[in-house]
């Protein structure tokens, strides 16, 4: 699919002020080499009237407010109200909208790339989930201080160095996501448990109703805290992380289908296929392919 043209975004952002910066870099040909390229970073303080009108953009882009409230839709996700500390992700050609209730400062980068898609691919930036809330963690706003300090400001090497910080976002803000970091612990311990147990065990053919054994809980107790802490239904979550699995192994080794298939947690390789090809829309094996030329391999 051809994508738009980019558009100036409304998002950004550093300090609660009202400050405001920006840089936009036509990608050359060497920095699309890299496989993922910054085309724009910037920060800023935003007021309601006049913003939250629907979008869409030609794309990647992640927003992290660090002051103010308001929310953000899109018809993957839905309507989430969102605080300092929320991020989210922008997606080519989906629709979106935000808005404060009243103002907020923002801070925002603008990607793109082929390495890109592969992390949309992989689970690891999820158009039916962008919003994460990563609070003021301090390697997410160490993250977008050296956006500020090395693209913003124009410094040599300026486009790798954001490129490699973009890669960085995406893994830290995944594992905040996942309960993989450390200070990343939900509110509710009961599903931070559960989170590190299907991080771990997921691809050993993990069920809803044997992690809330081992969790010595009941199954609708831990359903019911899951969904409110996390905003993912339980046994969609854990087949979303055997799926990640199976991608990972499909785009990074040569095994076949069916050992991927015991090794991502799936004890049916049929039902692993049916379902790889109902939820990323080709079978295991088209995606392996595409990946591999991807990767020029």
């Amino acid at each position: 699919m051809a994508r738009s043209a980019p558009e100036i975004p409304a998002h950004a952002t550093l300090a609660p002020t009202a400050q405001r910066g920006a840089r936009w870099e036509v990608p050359s040909a060497a920095h699309k080499a890299l496989g993922l390229w910054v085309r724009a970073a910037g920060y800023s303080n935003k007021s309601g009237p006049g913003l939250g009108k629907p979008r869409v953009l030609g794309n990647y882009a992640a927003v992290y407010v660090v002051r103010g409230k308001g929310y953000f839709e899109s018809p993957p996700s839905g309507r989430r109200e969102v605080e300092a500390g929320a991020l989210w992700w922008l997606f080519p050609e989906v629709q979106h909208q935000y808005r404060p209730y009243e103002n907020w400062d923002e801070q925002w980068v603008i990607f793109d790339g082929p390495q890109a898609e592969t992390y949309e691919r992989l689970g690891y930036m999820r158009p039916e989930n962008p919003v994460v809330q990563v609070g003021f963690y301090p390697q997410v706003a160490e993250i977008f201080e050296r956006f500020k300090e090395e693209f913003i400001h124009g410094k040599p090497l300026a486009v790798p160095y954001a490129s490699a910080l973009v890669h960085q976002l995406v893994v830290v803000v995944h594992g905040l996501a996942t309960g993989q970091m450390g200070d990343s612990t939900p509110e509710d311990a009961l599903v931070a448990e559960a989170l590190k147990l299907i991080e771990r065990e997921a691809t050993k053919a993990l069920t809803p109703e044997n992690l809330a054994a081992r969790l010595h809980v009941g199954y609708s107790t831990l359903r019911r805290h899951f969904k409110q802490q996390t905003g993912y239904a339980l046994k969609e979550y854990i087949l979303g992380v055997q799926l990640k699995r199976a991608k990972e192994l499909l785009a990074f080794t040569n095994r076949p289908v069916q050992v991927v298939s015991e090794q991502a947690g799936f004890e049916d390789p049929y039902y692993f296929s049916r379902l790889f090809r109902k939820r990323e829309g080709v079978p295991p094996s088209v995606f392996r392919e595409r990946q591999s030329r991807m990767a020029g391999r």
